[in-house]
């Protein structure tokens, strides 16, 4: 089968957006257009993404993080509501939808949980609002966890935050955190678990990355680890082929049930990004790598996105 062939009839899953600071940015700025339907809609069609995880983040630490995520989360229903060609997906019944009639799903989640501040109860909130998957931290610490630039496991706080989500059906996404922090998230967790935008630390060493036994640790649960398009080599060394060596790295040691996309493409936001990875209009390229390096249809669609859409099945209520 032709690489575009394959990549159009695959469902594709990007798990690590920053489209909604853009939004946030946006709006800031004054500017009225709705960019989500004027702007990303079209460049994720043109790339083949069918769904894509969006993630709240915020300037204002700490204080004004509750308001930028409510402000953030608002657009997307009030940007969606003037359009009918993507769904934010809270439900099986809205990604059977999304699948279904090709519309691009949305998945609402969190990098970095400083809106929730010390109020558990506002979690319950936010899952109302549509948040179905969520990082504790960011690379700094805050009242849950510290982030990869620090010491120090989760809080108890941070501990009774992991629980109440994984009984509500919020996805735990261990990209950020540091590595204390990740194997205390082990040992309380039932359900898959995703590293949404994270490589391989043996690949790179960057604070960043996975160890083995992370990545291992990971697919025990049944997860995922979204391939990131940066942190795979020195910056100005950062490629489609050290993307690749990441993804077949990663591929070998997990399986081929526990790799997925997670690009973090931030062109928007100023970043050049990596060299052939520029953004979402590039996916197909890794498509294309993947079936000249011999990987099967079946594996490859996997990697693109059957692995994210199987651990949403399992904690999207009906």
């Amino acid at each position: 089968m032709d690489y575009m062939d394959l990549h159009k009839n695959s469902y594709v899953v990007d798990a690590h957006s920053d489209i909604l600071l853009h939004m946030l940015m946006e709006k800031s700025r004054k500017r009225n257009e709705d960019i989500l339907v004027s702007k990303h809609l079209p460049l994720l069609k043109q790339g083949g993404v069918n769904l894509v995880f969006v993630n709240t983040f915020e300037n204002l630490h700490p204080e004004g993080s509750l308001k930028e995520a409510l402000v953030e989360i608002s657009e997307v229903y009030r940007q969606l509501r003037n359009t009918e060609e993507a769904i934010l997906i809270r439900t099986k019944r809205d990604l059977d939808e999304a699948m279904s009639k090709n519309k691009i799903g949305l998945v609402l989640s969190m990098e970095g949980m400083e809106p929730i501040s010390n109020e558990l109860g506002l979690i319950d909130v936010f899952y109302e609002l549509g948040l179905r998957s969520a990082m504790l931290t960011w690379n700094w610490r805050n009242y849950f966890a510290a982030g990869v630039s620090e010491s120090g496991g989760l809080s108890e706080l941070g501990k009774e935050a992991i629980l109440k989500m994984e009984r509500l059906g919020i996805i735990v996404d261990v990209s950020h955190l540091n590595e204390e922090g990740f194997w205390d998230i082990i040992d309380l967790v039932k359900n898959p678990i995703i590293a949404s935008h994270s490589n391989a630390k043996a690949i790179y060493n960057h604070e960043r990355n996975l160890t083995d036994e992370q990545i291992k640790a990971i697919a025990k649960t049944g997860g995922v680890i979204g391939i990131n398009g940066y942190f795979t080599e020195d910056k100005e060394k950062e490629s489609m082929e050290s993307f690749m060596k990441h993804l077949e790295y990663i591929l070998e040691l997990a399986g081929e049930d526990h790799v997925g996309l997670g690009f973090d493409f931030n062109e928007y936001l100023g970043s050049k990004g990596t060299k052939d990875l520029e953004d979402c209009t590039k996916i197909p390229i890794v498509t294309k790598e993947l079936l000249n390096r011999g990987y099967s249809e079946s594996t490859i669609r996997k990697v693109l996105g059957e692995n994210f859409v199987r651990v949403l099945k399992n904690i999207l209520p009906l």
